[in-house]
This record gives structure tokens, sequence and C-alpha cells, in this order.
């Protein structure tokens, strides 16, 4: 399985791509705009109070290579303490907005409660399938996709309620995480106790602090459009639905950190760069061009209000492109430089300091920073101008400034590692390609006009066309300009079919 993991992590990413289109698109075409307002602080709640789970989230990955494995209980043990902190900050949060969302309210709580459990339990699982057992880990996301594929007729069967889309939420992360938790209690090591664990989770735990951790704070964004445009909630829904697709890298992107902690091989970098790049730039080419057709498939009723939102989709697909291309190299520093767990020693506070680690953890404070510091000055701005849309723009833009901030803030830190990179074949790789289908494109829209319809058949089959139109065109493109790419498709398409052959008995 191992020479297959790589061409089963791109199948799990575009199956993840596929799932999360198809699972947000049947909810938000059904469930009414208070509905999306509800999901959207239920999302934003979670995100805000996981903030501890970045602490063992970067801990235990190093941890399981460096011991080979995990001690379960222990690492249970120290995540139900961290959890008592998410507890208080998911009160906290939905106390400021308990009043607007009326008889749902402690719905919300519940589910919000026992979500942010199950994360905690992915934290474990992913840290040690990540390293250990990296099969296994895609296997997990495939199953999640399934999931959610599954969760659209039991949703139709019980009649589309907001409690019923509510609890599916719960449900789509609980199923794969058990289903990893089990397979991870075969990397179940004793090596070290509580104690340990928990002494070292707390050595480390100012380095994720100022980076992954405080990323939690960025939830506080729905808040803020929540305060300055309420109404414009569900809006933002919809571009976060749109946005969805764009997390299909996580598992590829995860397999190379894993693979980087383990064996520490550096010639995975540039090719997994380029393919989390082709298919992140495709997606967003996909969106930006072609916009209306995505929004009527997701929202029908919006159809009358595309061209307000043309701005905040194609600022979505340029973010969203920065913002895989930041977590990847976040990873890849974080892969390479091992000084923490080198030698079987214990993490010590000031290992970190001058790494690599604690430079692209920076990088995230200084997003952060940037993100919710500008947000409310440029919402101010964009209602000024007149701009409908306002706070949803200027959240964007404030996004859109700060993954530039992080980007140019790793990128003086790799020096030499920037090889790796391979910047010089990128151009005829990447950027070439990606500006002629650009120009393509351009032109084909000027000639190409869809007729949009609220029927579900018909906006499917048009998402259908306009993504196979830009996917001929951009990876037509690329593979006869790029001999690289070529030969990437080709070792890709031989891994698959030797993968699906080597398991028929």
């Amino acid at each position: 399985m191992r020479r297959g993991i790589r061409s089963m992590a791109i199948l799990a990413s575009l199956l993840t791509l596929l799932s999360s289109f198809t699972y947000n698109i049947a909810i938000t075409r059904k469930i009414p705009t208070a509905g999306l307002g509800l999901l959207s602080l239920l999302n934003a709640t979670i995100g805000f109070s996981v903030l501890p789970t970045a602490l063992i989230s970067f801990a235990y990955p190093r941890l399981t290579a460096r011991d080979n494995g995990l001690n379960m209980m222990a690492a249970i043990n120290v995540s139900s303490i961290f959890y008592l902190v998410t507890l208080v900050l998911t009160v906290a949060y939905l106390a400021g907005v308990w009043s607007k969302m009326g008889p749902y309210a402690w719905l919300v709580l519940i589910i919000a409660v026992l979500s942010e459990i199950t994360s905690y339990l992915q934290s474990i699982t992913n840290s040690v399938l990540m390293v250990k057992d990296r099969g296994r880990f895609v296997i997990t996301s495939i199953i999640q996709s399934i999931t959610k594929f599954v969760a659209i007729p039991v949703i139709m069967v019980l009649g589309w309620t907001i409690e019923v889309i509510l609890w599916s939420t719960f449900f789509i992360v609980f199923i794969p995480s058990l289903y990893a938790f089990i397979y991870s209690l075969r990397y179940n090591v004793h090596v070290y106790d509580t104690r340990r664990y928990l002494r070292e989770v707390l050595s480390a735990s100012w380095v994720p602090l100022m980076g992954y951790a405080i990323n939690s704070f960025r939830s506080l964004d729905a808040m803020f459009i929540g305060l300055f445009g309420y109404a414009q909630l569900g809006i933002w829904y919809v571009i976060f639905i749109l946005s969805k697709p764009f997390g299909y890298s996580g598992t590829l992107v995860n397999v190379t950190y894993g693979e980087l902690l383990e064996r520490g091989r550096l010639g995975i970098i540039y090719r997994d760069f380029l393919i989390v790049l082709l298919i992140t730039t495709y997606v967003a080419l996909a969106l930006a061009f072609f916009p209306g057709v995505y929004v009527n498939l997701i929202r029908p009723s919006m159809k009358d209000e595309i061209g307000l939102l043309v701005l905040p989709v194609v600022i979505l697909a340029i973010n969203s492109v920065l913002g895989n291309v930041n977590q990847f190299i976040s990873n890849v520093m974080q892969g390479i430089d091992k000084r923490d767990i080198e030698n079987a020693r214990e993490i010590r506070p000031g290992v970190y300091l001058r790494s690599l680690i604690l430079h692209t953890h920076l990088a995230e404070l200084a997003f952060t920073i940037v993100y919710l510091s500008t947000m409310i000055p440029l919402i101010l701005l964009f209602k000024g101008l007149g701009f409908v849309y306002y706070a949803v723009i200027g959240a964007l833009v404030s996004s859109l400034l700060a993954n530039i901030v992080a980007l140019s803030f790793r990128f003086v830190k790799l020096g030499n590692l920037k090889s790796l990179f391979n910047g010089r074949a990128l151009i005829l790789d990447y950027a070439l390609p990606s500006l002629l289908s650009i120009i393509v494109l351009s032109l084909i829209v000027r000639t190409v006009r869809f007729t949009l319809y609220p029927s579900i058949i018909i906006s499917l089959i048009q998402v259908i066309i306009v993504s196979l139109i830009t996917l001929v065109i951009y990876f037509g493109i690329t593979v006869a300009v790029s001999r690289n790419v070529r030969n990437l498709i080709i070792i890709l398409i031989r891994r698959i079919v030797g993968t699906i052959t080597a398991s028929q008995p």
C-alpha cells in the first residue's frame, strides 16, 4: 500500500471535493436562510472553541514519530484536561448570540459540545495515523466523504429540518473518527505516562499558541459580520460552502507532513506541492470564471443577486489558492525541522528558538493579527463605498491581505530551502499554463452564456459542463506545456492501476 498512498490521497482529495460540494449544496438549497445563519454560528463556535486542540495536534504527531507510537490512554487524559477550556469557550461564545438563536440555542450548544469532543479524538487519531499508517489515514478521509453522501438521503427521509441538518454535521465527523480510533489502537505504546505527555505538550504549547491555536480567533469573523451586518450571515455561509472544495488538499498535505516526520524524504516536496497547486488552481478557475452557475446550484433563490457575488467569489478563489500554499509550506517547514524529537529526548520549551517550526507559527500569528485588525475597518470602508455585501467583502479582503503577509513571512525564513520548491520549474509547470488558461477562459466566458434555472438537475448539469470545460482547458494546456506534469500524470495513472489490480484476488 505504501507506493499507492499518494495516489490514494489524490483520489481521496477529489472525493472530498465532490462529497463536500454535494452535501453542502443539498443543505443550502433546502434550509431556510435563518438556518444558514445557525450553521454559520455552529461552525464558528466550534472553530473558536477548539483552540486548545492546536496544542495537542502539534505535539502528538511529533511524539508519535519520536516514540514509534502513542500512549493512547495518556493522550486521552491530557486531551481531557484541555477540553475543559474548550467547554468554557463554547459557553462564552454562544452567550453573545444566545437570544438571536431562539429555540435552537440549546441544540446548537449540545451539538457544538459533542462535535468538539470528536475534534479532540481526531487530534489523537490523525496524529497517529498520518505518521504510522498513512494508508488508514487516507481511508478515514474516504469514509468521511462516504458518510456525507449517505447523510443526504437520510436527511431527505427525515424531512430536511434544521434539527436533522445540525445533527448530521456531528455524525459526519464522528463516524470516521471512530474508525480511525480503532486502528490507532494498534500503535499504542507505554513508553511514557500522562505526566510526561502533559509536561511535553505544555513545554511545546507556546509555539502553536502563537500560531495554530490563535487561528481559532479567526472564527470571530462570523461574530463581526453578525454585529455589523447580521443579515449577511446567510451570504457568508454560502461563501463558506463555496470554499469547501478547497479543503480537499488537507489529506495530501498531511500525508506529506507525516512522511517528512517519519522518513525525511525531501524529494517528495516539489511533486506534492505541484499537485496541490494544480488541483487548487483548477477549482479556483472554475469558480472564478463561472460563479453564477455554482451559486445557482447552491442557492437558486439568489439568482438575482449573482452579479453582487462575483467579486466576493473571485476574492475567495484567490484567497483559497494562497491559503493552500500557506498550509503546505507550513507543514513542510515543520516536517523538515525535527530538532525537538531527535534522539528521543524530552521536549523542552527552548528547543524551538530560531527554528523553522517557530517561524511558521509566527506566520500564522501574523495572519491572525492582520485578519482581525483590518476586518472591521474594511467592513466599514466597503459600507461607506456603497457595497451591498460590505461585511462579506470586507472579511474576504482582510483574509487576502493576511494570506499575503503570512506567505511572505514564511518565504523570508526558507533561505536555501526555497530550492526544494523549484521556483524555476514552477514557471513552466504552473505559472505559464495558468496564465494561458486564464486568457483562454476569459475568451470563452464572453461567448458562452448559461440560462440559470431553479431545477437541481439542470443546475447540476451546468456545473458539470463548466467544470469539464475548465478541466479540459487547464490540464490540456498544462500537459502540453509541462513535461514534468506529463510524467507525473503517467506515474499516478500507473500507481492507481497498480493499486486496483493488486487489490484484486
